[in-house]
């Protein structure tokens, strides 16, 4: 027993310093070195000692029921800053779902480290990964989404026991098509922690949301034949914007443009080419401004899609049940569990002649056929942007 509560406290004493290293109300660049090694110590004991306790015990009934809800996700999916995180933490409470509070990453991050390394590090590697993710999703409100730990119980040891218990459960049954099969043994470990996957819950889909997983839209169909798919496409003036405005309140040059560009033509095609499409069972394309200027018709649509009940609390945003407040860049101070669309106008003023005219010649063809009005930009002076500034159409 004083073993047992010497590691105990172990636990509860790296889970303090690295709340501490938790900014309030966002963790700003300054702050990153040392939450990061706090956060990796504590999600690193805690890894260990799932490992040590062993898996959680799962009971046939909940094995069949996971195994079930593994092959209908819904995936969320639209270039950074058009309002991905909105949409996810609009589903976040519904019952009918069970949702990733963080950014699943798998095809556009996590799928080339796992291939440098060793199948037998896959778990560890993962499983630290999301035990810092539930702390700290975005980097501001709300932290600790499986709540705080105490002497009796750390909700995060039992997240990382019952991913140790899915792992396998997952491999077999999924990985031999499926190549994303680690994600969806951190979904059912995240259902498990939730209570997600009792005999009473009601959970129908799983839900995760990654930006750019558009490029990957072929995969993500063909793995998962079962699978919704919505795109947010968001004005690439808006966007670009949003992205200006986060690196000047860093006090940092924006240095990304030319990906930015690159990800907007994309998102912007795939989204016309779907729109042109018979999808409309498995793909929902939904324009942000139309979801904060009308956030009830958009829960109806969604509610639709997903054909889920279209229930009051599609219209508050949460994560993990925890009220979110705004996500933009534009404001600092949203109330939590509202959706801001006054937030939205201030983008305007951020961005310069030349910006808007790059981005017309850069996304205007595609961006145009989606109903979005851009600065006119002369024939000449356009296929001279577009030369400043190449872009590949191709997409995974």
């Amino acid at each position: 027993m004083t073993k047992q509560r010497t590691s105990t406290a172990r636990l509860l004493d790296l889970e303090q310093q690295f709340d501490t290293r938790l900014a309030r109300p966002r963790v700003v660049a300054g702050d990153s070195s040392a939450m990061l090694l706090a956060a990796t110590q504590w999600s690193e004991a805690i890894w260990d000692a799932a490992e040590t306790a062993g898996p959680a015990k799962l009971d046939e009934a909940e094995i069949l029921r996971a195994l079930d809800l593994a092959y209908r996700p819904v995936f969320v999916c639209g270039v950074h800053r058009s309002g991905t995180t909105l949409v996810r933490d609009l589903l976040d409470s519904h019952p009918a779902l069970t949702v990733l509070p963080s950014e699943g990453t798998f095809f556009t991050n996590f799928e080339r480290h796992l291939q440098r390394m060793g199948r037998e590090d896959w778990p560890r590697f993962l499983g630290c990964e999301w035990l810092r993710r539930l702390a700290n999703p975005i980097h501001q409100h709300p932290y600790w989404l499986l709540g705080r730990s105490s002497q009796e119980n750390s909700p995060y040891l039992t997240f990382a026991s019952a991913l140790l218990a899915w792992w396998p459960l997952a491999r077999e049954a999924l990985g031999h098509n499926v190549s994303s099969w680690p994600l969806v043994a951190v979904a059912l470990a995240y259902a498990h922690s939730t209570g997600a996957m009792s005999s009473s819950s009601g959970a129908q889909r799983w839900v995760e949301k990654t930006p750019t997983n558009e490029r990957f839209l072929g995969r993500l169909l063909a793995q998962f034949p079962q699978a919704k798919i919505i795109h947010l496409i968001r004005h690439p003036y808006a966007v670009y914007a949003s992205h200006k405005q986060a690196a000047r309140d860093a006090g940092e040059r924006l240095r990304t443009a030319r990906r930015i560009l690159h990800d907007l033509d994309q998102s912007y095609r795939i989204a016309a080419e779907q729109s042109r499409s018979d999808a409309s069972e498995r793909y929902l394309l939904i324009r942000y401004e139309d979801l904060i200027e009308n956030v009830h018709d958009t829960a109806d649509r969604l509610a639709a899609f997903l054909r889920i009940e279209p229930l009051p609390i599609l219209m508050r945003p949460t994560a993990a049940g925890l009220a979110t407040a705004s996500n933009s860049s534009f404001v600092m101070d949203g109330e939590p569990g509202r959706v801001d669309s006054a937030a939205h106008r201030r983008w305007p003023d951020v961005l310069t002649r030349s910006e808007r005219e790059r981005l017309t010649a850069v996304t205007g063809d595609a961006a145009v056929a989606l109903g979005y009005d851009l600065t006119p930009v002369g024939a000449w002076r356009a296929r001279l942007l577009r030369a400043a500034a190449p872009i590949t159409s191709r997409f995974a």
